[in-house]
């Protein structure tokens, strides 16, 4: 199966940007209209119009390290070359990545691939930095300091400095004054270290400080190089000598504990404009730090694109990272869920998140069958989504009321469906905060603006269910095709439930664990349960009244019914390492039924994961697959062969796919990703 050669777009972000936690933002040292973004868990974001717009750009990493859940980076852990931008470097999942074309391509240059199990790896990073002569440091979170001086390809161990604790969620990172000064500034411990011999020695400045964020910046064409230093007790320091003395140009009431990610924005300029962004305190400087105005951050705030609420009431002292264009003019800061810009020199600040994409999906979005404008989506963190413009903006919709005051907290979205024969209504399951985050199933009549109760899971069927329990949030909503008022909803953790009433009274049908998906065949009489880690498929041919095992597997990993015919489904029989740290059989199967699942005919040796079939062209099909490196594959032949249909996916693989509500369309679904194709009928490679 070639690559296909096509220069078009095939896939687009799809879905509301924002959510999760993004950790830093940086500049490119050129180009004042290229920013990146890094998150906690979708991955590398590029913005090419000064951060307004944003795409994911890290699919090659996703697949170098077996497209995991979430590909994890921190503050600091993403470096540009300030000589030679095409040279980036990125630290994460416990390797060093490079580019060598402006982030296109990554291949990894340091490390090895987390095994499959592996949960603590993709959380290990190394703080990056690059010298101005194109030095490239990696510091990771043992402490010990890399260096390579021929863009990644070979690397040396340095002296460690002497910094006496790291910590991953806020770690020790490297300021890169020139090729043979450096600094490393680390949260946990006290003091600044400071080597003049490029790493092999080192001394302890600023011994008394906790240093929060450090920035260096050339002065002027003589290579003069002023450093800041946040430290923990809101002071700024700054440095013209290479870090031999400091002085504190700037006082502020910003005080910072052990763990907290909220370590203050530092970003300069090489104009000599400098913007800190310290607890309650925004100050902005023209002349190197020497004198300051403070800026209102409360005043002018408005979260723009970003159609969530912030976890906080204010924005004061939530700033992660901060950075500012290459042209002084764009400054941009990230606070978690939120990226903020401002074209004012902090002024005024406009939220930013259009395909910056960090919520979390279980399932992929609820297209209208009435009207393919129109769709939610649940995300963990942030409830339910709705856009009424075919995605171009999204709104968050209040379903359960009293969970939304000024101190907000978290309340996770897992399900979002719409009727399929009554416009205005959509059915959601969300979770509580804290305590309450057993699943309650949601009803909607007017497009989403009201919601009532109609099932409390615990309250009615009871289980174990507390602040944080793995994969209890997963599930999944059915209709009968012939009667819409019959409803099938599975949960992870207790089972399949039926309702025949239109969701008014449930009854428990099926009592088992991982219960994933459900689907049902064109007439309803046949209903499917995918079940992920054990068990596999079940089956229920009296519309879900009683079950037995259809297929038994280690766990089914996808599975798609023929839209026309009511006996032929697929499955992927196996288990796709998307799905967290579980080792099923490797490599998983495709299979094909056509009596109901009685009996099953392997179609092809792929890594299948999961599969869609459209319902307009049939012999249309999609496979998520770590095969051969391919990521999505299409079949038009119905399963028969396979070629590849992946290009431009912003993520490696897809957890999932969705009817886009129109032929030729489709939306795929990763953990923190989602991506639209409207060309699903075009011949590609073909």
């Amino acid at each position: 199966m070639p690559s296909v050669a096509c220069s078009e777009s095939l896939w687009v972000p799809f879905g509301p940007g924002g959510g999760g936690w993004i950790e830093d933002v940086v500049a490119h040292p050129i180009d004042p209209q290229e920013v990146w973004a890094m998150t906690d868990l979708s991955g590398l974001f590029r913005s090419r119009d000064a951060g307004v717009t944003w795409r994911k750009m890290s699919a090659d990493v996703e697949r170098g390290v077996l497209a995991r859940k979430q590909i994890v980076s921190h503050n600091r852990q993403f470096a540009i070359d300030p000589q030679a931008p095409q040279h980036m470097y990125w630290g994460t999942c416990g390797m060093i990545w490079a580019s060598h074309n402006g982030g296109v391509e990554w291949v990894p240059v340091w490390g090895n691939p987390p095994s499959v199990g592996d949960d603590r790896t993709p959380g290990i990073g190394h703080a990056m930095d690059v010298a101005p002569d194109g030095t490239v440091y990696a510091l990771d979170s043992a402490s010990v300091l890399r260096v390579s001086r021929d863009h990644g390809t070979s690397w040396s161990e340095l002296t460690s400095p002497p910094i006496a604790e790291n910590s991953t969620d806020t770690p020790a990172f490297p300021i890169a004054i020139s090729g043979r000064t450096l600094c490393v500034a680390c949260r946990p411990s006290k003091g600044l270290a400071v080597s003049h011999d490029g790493g092999v020695t080192w001394t302890l400045t600023l011994k008394s400080r906790i240093i929060l964020n450090a920035r260096a910046v050339s002065k002027d064409a003589s290579g003069s190089t002023v450093l800041f230093a946040l430290d923990s007790n809101g002071n700024l320091h700054r440095s013209g000598d290479n870090a031999a003395t400091f002085e504190i140009v700037k006082t502020s009431a910003h005080r910072w504990r052990l763990g907290q990610r909220f370590a203050g924005g530092l970003a300069v300029s090489g104009e000599g404009k400098v913007m800190l962004w310290a607890s309650g305190d925004l100050s902005v400087s023209h002349d190197w730090g020497d004198s300051w105005t403070k800026r209102s951050i409360d005043q002018n705030w408005d979260r723009g694109s970003y159609p969530g609420m912030n976890r906080y009431a204010s924005p004061e002292g939530k700033c992660s990272a901060a950075t500012v264009t290459a042209d002084g003019k764009t400054w941009l800061t990230c606070d978690s869920s939120l990226m903020c810009r401002s074209t004012d020199d902090g002024l005024s600040w406009t939220g930013c998140t259009t395909g910056l994409q960090v919520l979390c999906y279980f399932q992929g979005p609820a297209v209208s069958p009435h009207d393919p404008q129109q769709a939610m989506v649940a995300a963990l963190d942030q409830g339910v989504f709705k856009t009424n413009d075919g995605g171009a903006t999204w709104k968050p919709l209040r379903i359960q009321s009293e969970w939304w005051d000024s101190d907000w907290q978290n309340h996770d979205g897992s399900v979002v469906k719409a009727h399929p024969s009554k416009p205005g209504t959509w059915f959601a399951v969300i979770h509580g905060h804290g305590g309450t985050r057993h699943p309650r199933l949601h009803r909607s009549d007017d497009g989403g603006e009201n919601w009532q109760l109609v099932l409390d899971l615990k309250e009615r069927f009871g289980g174990q269910w507390g602040r944080w329990l793995d994969d209890t949030e997963m599930g999944d909503l059915c209709f009968d095709p012939s009667n819409p008022d019959v409803m099938h909803l599975c949960n992870y953790q207790l089972g399949v439930f039926k309702s025949t009433d239109g969701g008014a009274t449930w009854q428990q049908t099926l009592s088992t664990k991982n219960a994933l998906s459900l689907m049902t065949s064109p007439s309803g009489q046949h209903v499917y349960l995918q079940c992920l880690k054990r068990t596999g498929l079940y089956a229920s041919h009296d519309r879900g009244e009683s079950w037995q095992v259809a297929h038994a597997a280690d766990g089914i990993d996808g599975m798609a019914h023929h839209p026309h015919d009511e006996s032929t489904l697929f499955v992927s029989d196996g288990q796709h390492e998307n799905y967290w740290s579980h080792e099923g059989r490797r490599p998983a199967k495709l299979l094909r039924s056509t009596d109901a699942g009685q009996n099953w005919t392997e179609l092809a040796a792929l890594d299948s994961g999961p599969l869609y079939i459209d319902p307009i062209k049939p012999e249309i099909m999609l496979m998520s697959t770590l095969h051969g490196g391919r990521g999505i594959l299409r079949s038009t032949d119905s399963g028969q062969t396979w070629h590849d249909f992946h290009h431009d996916a912003p993520s490696y693989t897809a957890r999932g796919f969705t009817y886009g509500g129109k032929p030729g369309s489709v939306i795929y679904h990763m953990f923190g990703n989602q991506a639209l194709t409207e060309t699903l009928y075009r011949s590609i490679g073909f």
